[in-house]
């Protein structure tokens, strides 16, 4: 007797919020030498999708600013700290979650991967 596929095999499980916007993705870099390639990433993923940055201080000696495309915001920690003057403003981390689908972690060192997983 053959197995019936399940009611969900066939559907489509990601379904965006609005029909045609692009995913939203928030794009990070930690302290690695590969952060080198992260303004190639930027590119690659604001290609098909809508893209904000947020990088360490440590992967700012790798990551060359000029090359970040135009319509990828950069944020480091400065941006956090700037924004937010007093109870009821804005904080931009949080606002950030609510903004993005997914965040990426690339290029992701071993240093960082240690404190994510421990």
């Amino acid at each position: 007797m053959a197995h019936p596929e399940p009611p969900t095999a066939n559907m489509n499980l990601y379904q965006p919020n609005s029909a045609t916007r692009k995913p939203r993705i928030l794009l990070a870099a930690s302290g690695s030498v590969a952060s080198i390639k992260f303004a190639n990433l930027c590119h690659c993923f604001s290609e098909w999708a809508e893209v904000k940055a947020v990088a360490t201080k440590a992967s700012l000696h790798f990551i060359d600013r000029v090359s970040v495309p135009k319509d990828v915001t950069l944020y480091t920690d400065e941006d956090e700290w700037s924004m937010w003057k007093k109870i009821g403003d804005s904080v931009l981390h949080i606002e950030l979650r609510r903004w993005a689908d997914i965040m990426v972690i690339a290029p992701l060192s071993a240093n960082t991967l240690g404190k994510v997983t421990s």
